[in-house]
């Protein structure tokens, strides 16, 4: 358990550097128009994963049916989630969609990143 609570705060400290070195490379490149929207993705996204990690935490004390139905509710509930606040961020015209949801991706670039550094080192 304790390796997993390793991986989720390392995990979040690296969406959160991946975070500003974007920003900052979005600064620097004089695109301010997508800062706002590439944060917010970024805030949403490191939401969505604690809220992930949460519920895994919390399925491993339940019985294996109900810890199944616990997470197929999760899923549910994060998805709802990630629309509602899609939707509603669309509502902003000077925020970038297209930043928003490359930040709310960036978690699988990050999953990419660490596999490939894994594969590199074997």
């Amino acid at each position: 358990m304790e390796e997993f609570y390793t991986y989720v705060k390392a995990t979040i400290f690296k969406l959160i550097g991946f975070t500003c070195i974007v920003t900052a490379i979005l600064l620097l490149g004089g695109w301010w128009q997508y800062i706002s929207g590439w944060c917010i993705g970024s805030g949403l996204n490191i939401i969505y994963f604690f809220m992930l990690s949460s519920r895994s935490v919390r399925a491993l004390k339940l019985p294996p049916a109900r810890a199944a139905a616990f997470i197929r509710g999760g899923a549910v509930f994060r998805l709802f989630f990630i629309c509602l606040a899609v939707i509603v961020i669309a509502q902003f015209p000077s925020i970038s969609l297209g930043a928003v949801l490359a930040g709310i991706l960036s978690y699988r670039v990050l999953i990419f990143a660490d596999a490939l550094t894994a594969r590199l080192k074997r």
